[in-house]
């Protein structure tokens, strides 16, 4: 069966909703086309390329110099909290 060829009932059908457009006053529902073929997306441009790779290149270092921040704070505290419990447990031991 051919796809542009509508059914009795199809046809009945399509002609009743336009006779309902036309009554409420809408205009009528074209026939709908075929799309078009798409559009090949054109390449972008040395400078397109190197302004995106510097966008990513510049979000990586960003993220990581986060995680370098983030690490470094927690080894900092760490260092600091074995240094208090250290002096902590040396001073204790001292009063004894």
């Amino acid at each position: 069966m051919d796809k542009d060829k509508l059914s009795p009932r199809e046809q009945a059908l399509l002609a009743e909703a336009r006779r309902e457009a036309a009554t409420r006053g809408e205009p009528a529902a074209a026939v709908p086309q075929p799309d078009p073929a798409p559009q090949p997306a054109r390449a972008p441009s040395a400078a397109e390329r190197l302004a995106r790779l510097m966008e990513d290149e510049r979000a990586e270092s960003q993220e990581r110099k986060r995680k370098m921040r983030r690490n470094g704070l927690l080894i900092s505290a760490g260092i600091l909290a074995v240094f208090a419990l250290w002096l902590l447990s040396t001073f204790l031991s001292r009063r004894r």
